[in-house]
């Protein structure tokens, strides 16, 4: 049996609300190291958004419709949170057991830290019942699809696990670095020594989407895993791989222009990147619209950010909210 895993970011480009960078790790048959997880688990999952049915309602045969796992942006753009929902929140049941709150959620995923929330007015205090956009019994029923699929195929889900870089926490990182992919890069690292610590012995296969436009990462590697041997295979715009080494340990690490298209589990974090950011985002406006009614809400993206924060002038001014829990650097 393989180990392959996935990592994948949301929120990299956005002026508002956290930077969130997800790692998932399967256990897959050998002769499914390199091939299409979709086309094994395809009684369960499909990548095709537009011919799945609409949610909650079974086919006509009675089976239970497939679950979407995708690039978090093209699932989004076409349904909404609910397909995202619909997708992450099965998976980490299938993990934990159901997870019903916010906060669960993020404990689930080894991010939630009390000192971080309390430093926010719009996260101090507060959760969001889960699932939010869903219904319980479509999730349920995605559980036991996902269970049953899996078991008859032999694949075994070991982890998944996110970082989120706040607001505060991604300006003084700007300020010590000056360079935004770094950010990036040392969020993922946290990833890749997790499942190399974890999974290093059986020489893990980890696909992860490309920091913009850096085709190199040797260097990087090599401070992120000192002491280790570091071996490039390959650095191109389309695919960078090297080897990582020491003792009995080994991993292979591919950054992939657009992995989430190509590698399952890139997909699925992806989803989990996407889902946590959107409802840490979700208790954002809800703060500000409690202060300004009739504020139209923000995903946080510059242009719109612009308007929301020239919105919110007034009400900020008067709670003393700085720049540097509100505004990003870069």
């Amino acid at each position: 049996m393989a180990i392959v895993a996935g990592i994948d970011e949301a929120g990299y480009g956005p002026t508002i609300g956290p930077l969130v960078v997800t790692g998932v790790v399967f256990n897959v048959p050998d002769d499914y190291a390199n091939k299409s997880i979709w086309h094994l688990l395809e009684d369960a999952v499909t990548k095709n958004v537009q011919r799945v049915h609409k949610a909650d309602s079974p086919q006509a045969n009675g089976s239970t419709e497939r679950i979407v796992v995708d690039d978090s942006k093209k699932v989004y753009s076409s349904c909404g949170l609910k397909r995202i929902e619909d997708g992450a929140l099965p998976f980490m049941w299938c993990l934990k057991g159901p997870i019903t709150s916010f906060l669960g959620l993020l404990k689930a995923l080894s991010c939630y830290d009390v000192d971080v929330l309390n430093s926010y007015p719009w996260y101090v205090g507060k959760d969001l019942s889960l699932p939010i956009a869903s219904n319980p019994l479509t999730i349920t029923n995605n559980v036991q699809l996902l269970t049953r699929t899996m078991a008859e195929k032999g694949v075994k889900l070991h982890g998944i696990r996110s970082v989120s870089v706040s607001t505060i926490e991604f300006n003084k990182q700007i300020n010590l670095t000056c360079n935004k992919s770094l950010v990036l890069f040392q969020s993922c690292a946290k990833l890749l020594t997790a499942i190399w610590k974890k999974f290093g012995t059986r020489g893990p296969k980890v696909f992860v989407d490309k920091h913009g436009g850096r085709n190199k990462y040797h260097h990087l590697l090599s401070k992120a895993f000192h002491g280790c041997q570091i071996k490039t295979f390959k650095e191109s715009e389309e695919i960078s791989t090297y080897e990582i080494k020491k003792f009995d340990r080994g991993m292979v690490v591919s950054f992939i222009e657009k992995a989430e298209d190509s590698h399952f589990p890139a997909a699925l974090a992806s989803m989990y990147s996407k889902y946590v950011r959107e409802l840490f985002i979700k208790l954002f406006n809800a703060y500000w619209q409690e202060k300004v009614p009739g504020l139209r809400p923000t995903a946080g993206y510059p242009l719109d950010a612009k308007r929301f924060l020239q919105q919110i002038h007034g009400a900020r001014n008067a709670s003393e909210i700085s720049d540097q829990i509100l505004i990003r650097k870069k």
